[in-house]
C-alpha cells in the first residue's frame, strides 16, 4: 500500500495566490510571502535529494505580508465538499493568527470551494465564532451557503489573478464599523 501525504492539498489555490502575490510585488502594491514549514533533513542521496526528513516544528500560516502599512497573515484552504470541516482549522494556527491580530495585524483564511468554483475571505473572528458554536454542540463544519452569506467573495484580476486585496478592504471596513 502506498503512503499518501495529506499535504499539498491546497496546491491550486496556493498557486493562484502565489501568482497574485508576484503581481502585487512587481507592481508595488503589496509584499506577501509564502511561509515554508521548516524540515529537518536526516538523509540525502548522492544527488542532494532529501530521502528522509521530518517537520522541525509546526507551520504557522501559509502567508505573511504587508499592504499599505497593514500586516497580513492568512492560510489557504480548499475543499471539494459543500462544506468546510472545522477540523481543518488547527489550534496552533488559530493561536498564531490571534496573537498576530492582537499586535495590530489582520488575520484571515482564503477558502476555495472547488465544486462551486468560489473563493472567499473568511475573517479569523468568523472562524472562531463557528468553532465556539461547534464546541457548544453546533455544526462541526462551515457550509458553502454560510460562506456565501457571511464570507467576503473574491474576484479575479486579468482573468487569472485571485484578487484578494479588495476583500481585505471590505474586511477592514467591517472591523472599523465594529469599533464605532
Amino acid at each position: 500500500m502506498a503512503w499518501r501525504s495529506r499535504g499539498h492539498r491546497g496546491d491550486l489555490l496556493e498557486s493562484l495566490i502565489d501568482l497574485s502575490n508576484d503581481y502585487y510585488k512587481n507592481n508595488g502594491i503589496a509584499r506577501v510571502d509564502k511561509i515554508s514549514t521548516p524540515i529537518k533533513v536526516v538523509e540525502q542521496n548522492s544527488r542532494g535529494q532529501i530521502t528522509l526528513g521530518y517537520f522541525d516544528k509546526r507551520s504557522t500560516v501559509d502567508y505573511i505580508g504587508l499592504c499599505q502599512g497593514i500586516a497580513l497573515c492568512f492560510d489557504a484552504k480548499e475543499t471539494w465538499l459543500n462544506y468546510f470541516s472545522l477540523n481543518n482549522f488547527h489550534d496552533h494556527q488559530l493561536e498564531y493568527m490571534d496573537d498576530f491580530k492582537k499586535h495590530g495585524g489582520v488575520s484571515f483564511f482564503i477558502v476555495y470551494f472547488k465544486k462551486h468554483e468560489a473563493f472567499f475571505l473568511l475573517p479569523l473572528e468568523f472562524v472562531q465564532e463557528q468553532i465556539k458554536k461547534a464546541a457548544e454542540g453546533g455544526r462541526k463544519s462551515i457550509p458553502f451557503s454560510l460562506c456565501e452569506e457571511k464570507g467576503i467573495p473574491l474576484g479575479f484580476l486579468n482573468h487569472h489573478l485571485l484578487h484578494y486585496l479588495p476583500a481585505i478592504n471590505v474586511y477592514l471596513d467591517i472591523l472599523e464599523a465594529q469599533q464605532d
